[in-house]
C-alpha cells in the first residue's frame, strides 16, 4: 500500500467515524446528506443514491430518500425497466454486507436479462457501484449504492467504512420521516394459533398438524382459521407471509 493510499485512508476514516456519529445525534439531514458525499468522493465515489422499501405485493411502497444520479441515466434507467432485472438490486435481498458492481458478476451466472443490465451500465460508463443493503422488521428493505466512472479499489479499511456511514446516513434518512414504521399494533395470536401456522409454513395439512400436536383435526382447523381472521388473510399462504414478516415464526 503506497503512502498517499495510507493518509486518505486515515483522512477518510477519520471523517467517516465523525459523520457516523453525528447521525446517530441527530444532526441535520440536509448537512448529513452533504458530507456524505463529500466523504465517499474521498475514495473515488462521485453519485449516491438511498432508498429503502417496505411491504408485499400490491402493498409494497417504496422511498427515494436522495438521489444524486445522472438524469439521464435515471431516464435510460426507467426507460428500459431495468429495475425488475437489475442483478445488483437483487444482490441486496441476498446480502448483509456491502458488495460490488464487479463482485456480484462473478458470484453466480447471470440470466440475459442480467447480463443486458451489465452491459448498459458500462456503456453508460460505470466502472464500479458499492452496494450496502439494509434489513429490516416487516420486510423492510434499503438500499445504499455509491458509483464511479473510474475503476476504483478500497482497502479493507475503507469498504468497512463505506459500510458504516452507508447504514448511519440511512438510517438518520429513515428515522427523519418514520418510513418503515410498523403503526398497527402487533396481532395477538394465541401460542396454539402460532404453533399450527408453523406446521402451516413448512406445507402440513390440518390431519397431519393434528397428529403432531395431539389434537383433532377440527380444533387444528379452528386455531389456523384464528390466525387467519386475526391477520385479515384470505388465505393460508398469505397468513403465513404476514406471521413471517411480524417475526412470528
Amino acid at each position: 500500500m503506497s503512502a498517499d493510499f495510507s493518509v486518505r485512508s486515515l483522512a477518510f476514516s477519520a471523517r467517516s467515524l465523525a459523520l457516523a456519529g453525528a447521525c446517530s445525534d441527530d444532526v441535520d439531514i440536509h448537512s448529513a446528506v452533504a458530507e456524505f458525499r463529500e466523504i465517499i468522493r474521498m475514495v473515488g465515489l462521485v453519485h449516491s443514491v438511498c432508498g429503502a422499501w417496505t411491504g408485499v405485493s400490491a402493498h409494497r411502497v417504496h422511498r427515494f430518500f436522495f438521489n444524486d444520479w445522472p438524469e439521464d441515466w435515471l431516464a435510460l434507467y426507467n426507460e428500459r425497466q431495468i429495475f425488475a432485472d437489475d442483478p445488483f438490486v437483487e444482490e441486496a435481498r441476498r446480502s448483509m454486507t456491502l458488495y460490488l458492481w464487479s463482485e456480484v458478476e462473478t458470484r453466480r451466472p447471470l440470466t440475459p436479462r442480467a447480463q443486458a443490465v451489465y452491459d448498459v451500465g458500462r456503456a453508460y460508463g460505470w466502472r464500479e457501484v458499492v452496494g450496502v443493503p439494509i434489513h429490516g422488521p416487516m420486510g423492510y428493505q434499503g438500499l445504499v449504492s455509491l458509483a464511479s466512472f473510474e475503476a476504483v479499489t478500497f482497502s479493507p479499511q475503507e469498504r468497512a467504512c463505506l459500510d458504516l456511514i452507508s447504514r448511519a446516513i440511512h438510517e438518520r434518512c429513515r428515522r427523519e420521516i418514520g418510513f418503515g414504521l410498523v403503526s398497527e399494533d402487533m396481532p395477538k395470536l394465541t401460542a396454539r394459533e402460532i404453533e399450527c401456522m408453523q406446521w402451516v409454513a413448512v406445507g402440513k395439512t390440518d390431519w397431519e398438524i393434528a397428529q403432531v400436536l395431539g389434537i383433532s383435526r377440527s380444533t387444528a382447523h379452528f386455531h389456523i382459521e384464528g390466525a387467519k381472521r386475526k391477520l385479515g388473510s384470505s388465505s393460508r399462504s398469505e397468513c403465513v407471509t404476514r406471521l413471517a414478516l411480524y417475526g412470528l415464526i
